[in-house]
């Protein structure tokens, strides 16, 4: 299959599990631009990628896979907390919310669950 470096120099290392693969994903490919690869990289994952780092700029379908996963994830908490969020807004401006934390009673009993 060849040696690591040969692997690097011709873009079959997967840039975030390092392990070769035959089909990878260029990063800053037509196809990688269009699905914001490096975009969701940098802001899911705690490195970062840029088209001048001297690292691979592919990525394989696993980690593809796993990354897009972690996108939908995001995006649906993210959904989530603005729906949240304006439906307590709503019940402030109509005075019907109730605050837990303006009651003296103190915390809930969360032992008998």
């Amino acid at each position: 299959m060849g040696s690591l470096d040969k692997g690097v120099l011709t873009g079959f290392i997967c840039r975030l599990c390092s392990e070769m693969h035959r089909v990878v994903l260029h990063i800053y490919g037509e196809e990688g631009i269009r699905l914001c690869i490096s975009e969701k990289i940098n802001r899911y994952l705690s490195i970062n990628v840029s088209r001048s780092d001297p690292l691979p700029k592919t990525i394989c379908k696993n980690c593809l896979d796993r990354l897009e996963n972690q996108h939908r994830l995001v995006m649906r908490i993210e959904q989530a907390a603005h729906m949240l969020k304006g439906q307590r807004r709503a019940r402030v401006r109509r005075g019907s919310y109730v605050s837990n934390c303006d009651s003296e009673d103190g915390p809930p009993d969360l032992t008998n669950n």
